[in-house]
């Protein structure tokens, strides 16, 4: 067995010491330990750069492209997603599961991107009153080693649907794993650099310092909810319209 120092993907480039080595990567203790909090720094700075200059938050037809091509690459991994998993897991039954079921939920997302509606109503006469739903910045994603390829995907498709930008906390213990799916960022072509960015940790300091971060408001454990999850990485604005007049 070959071993390596995992890569972290930040701001459309690999960083950290070491050969990237999807087979066999795996964390090198004294690296994760020091350097966790500063690689979380280093990916919310390229994931507010990103959301500030790119059109990402601003073009639904780019974000559903996106997420259905990282479908098409999750199946097309979907074999050597298994194998890593089964490896961290122990049942390669749940490990086909996971990675089976990451490629449709992507998918779901990417519809609801182009299918998302707002509301309007006659507040009084001769005023309309609209609610519009902006991306609230920089979505902070703290995975569990339990299941984390499905729980990540709960999280970042949603984020991404929303228009958010995102740092991606993935644990040290499944290193293999997260240099398979940091690659399948990589190999996106249609995804703006620095909108994911991911890191691997094993002491919590990167995680702690993005749950930590005043605006970065959606630090989540990858368990959400479905249903209303988009709700969680937006904000939404009224406006008032009368007639010759804007008003918020």
């Amino acid at each position: 067995m070959t071993t390596g120092t995992a890569l972290h993907w930040i701001d459309g480039t690999w960083v950290g010491p070491g050969e990237r080595d999807g087979a066999e990567a795996r964390p090198a203790p004294g690296e994760q330990r020091s350097d966790g909090r500063e690689m979380a720094a280093r990916a919310l700075a390229a994931a507010r750069r990103a959301f500030g200059e790119t059109r990402w938050k601003d073009d639904r037809h780019l974000r559903a492209r996106t997420l259905h091509e990282m479908a098409d690459l999750f199946a097309a991994r979907r074999g050597q997603l298994t194998d890593a998993l089964a490896q961290v897991d122990g049942s390669r039954r749940r490990a086909r599961f996971e990675a089976e079921t990451v490629p449709s939920r992507l998918r779901y997302f990417a519809s609801l991107v182009r299918t998302e509606h707002g509301r309007a109503l006659e507040a009084a006469p001769g005023q309309c009153s609209l609610v519009l739903r902006r991306p609230r910045g920089v979505a902070g994603i703290v995975v569990p080693r339990r299941s984390p390829v499905v729980l990540l995907i709960c999280s970042l498709a949603p984020a991404l649907a929303a228009g958010t930008t995102s740092v991606v906390r993935m644990p040290g213990q499944t290193a293999r794993v997260n240099a398979l799916v940091f690659g399948i960022f990589s190999e996106t072509e249609s995804l703006p650099r620095g909108v994911v960015n991911g890191f691997t940790e094993e002491d919590g300091a990167g995680a702690r310092y993005l749950v930590a971060a005043a605006d970065v408001p959606c630090a989540l454990d990858g368990a959400a909810r479905e249903a209303s999850v988009m709700d969680d990485f937006v904000d939404c604005e009224r406006v008032t319209i009368t007639p010759g007049t804007i008003q918020r």
